[in-house]
């Protein structure tokens, strides 16, 4: 009995592997542009509120300053990409797959990625919320 294509058992398959999205360098190298291109331009709201006589007076003002800075915390993080990752991984064994982009990092490091782009998304949002 001949069997389907794309049938697998046993990690034997007859379809050709397709590359999952994170296999590529694509998956690294895009965050590390938009990361970094929403990193400066909210640089550049921080410095035209600066610029601006009133300053921090206004409510609105403050609340655009502290979405720039809860921004660019989370926008570096996820500009780093792969970078602070630990350069070895055991579950990539387990799993068969590995991470594109350039490690550098540990489990510290890691982690910390994961706390300021946790942190600045998360405040980020809340700040827009609250210019509804």
């Amino acid at each position: 009995m001949d069997k389907p294509y794309g049938w697998c058992a046993d990690k034997i398959c007859l379809s050709p592997k397709v590359r999952d999205p994170w296999e590529t360098d694509f998956a690294a190298l895009v965050p590390r542009f938009t990361g970094g291109l929403s990193a400066i331009s909210s640089a550049l709201i921080i410095y035209i509120i600066f610029r601006s006589e009133t300053r921090l007076s206004s409510i609105y003002h403050r609340i655009m300053f502290g979405m720039s800075l809860a921004d660019i915390c989370g926008s570096i993080a996820m500009a780093l990409t792969s970078l602070p990752m630990p350069s070895y991984m055991p579950k990539e064994e387990i799993f068969g797959y590995k991470w594109a982009g350039t490690r550098l990092g540990n489990e510290y490091t890691c982690d910390a990625q994961g706390f300021f782009v946790s942190f600045g998304m998360g405040c980020m949002f809340n700040y827009n919320a609250m210019l509804c």
